[in-house]
């Protein structure tokens, strides 16, 4: 394994329960080789309640590398007593092949229906050979 890169989606506004949303697209590195990790995270805000669950999956796509099916479970919030939230994302362990300058869509769908208005986020790992 070579270096590792990393890079995320700007933080992007959801859309309804059950409408997929493009949060974005990354571009990988000239030397990407193989995407290694994955993460998406909604992120909440004072409107989220401790008792309300938020739900989805992500999905990626790309016109220059195979990623199909590619959907993984989207990471849940932590909502604090104060009404902020805490991004703890989990990393998903992938091994994917991948090749330099390929562009990435991210997409997030969420399936719950939700109080407050949420944003996403997903951000990958990858290793640059």
């Amino acid at each position: 394994m070579g270096q590792t890169y990393g890079d995320c989606t700007t933080l992007t506004a959801l859309g309804a329960t059950g409408i997929e949303t493009l949060i974005g697209t990354i571009t990988l590195t000239a030397k990407a080789k193989t995407i290694i990790g994955l993460w998406a995270v909604a992120i909440g805000g004072a409107t989220m309640t401790t008792g309300q669950p938020v739900s989805g999956l992500f999905r990626l796509d790309s016109p220059d590398i195979n990623l199909a099916p590619c959907k993984f479970p989207l990471d849940w919030l932590t909502v604090l007593t104060s009404g902020a939230v805490g991004m703890n994302p989990s990393i998903i362990r992938v091994n994917i092949p991948a090749r330099g300058l390929a562009n990435i869509s991210c997409y997030i769908t969420l399936d719950l229906t939700n109080t407050g208005p949420l944003k996403g986020r997903v951000g990958l790992l990858v290793d640059g050979g």
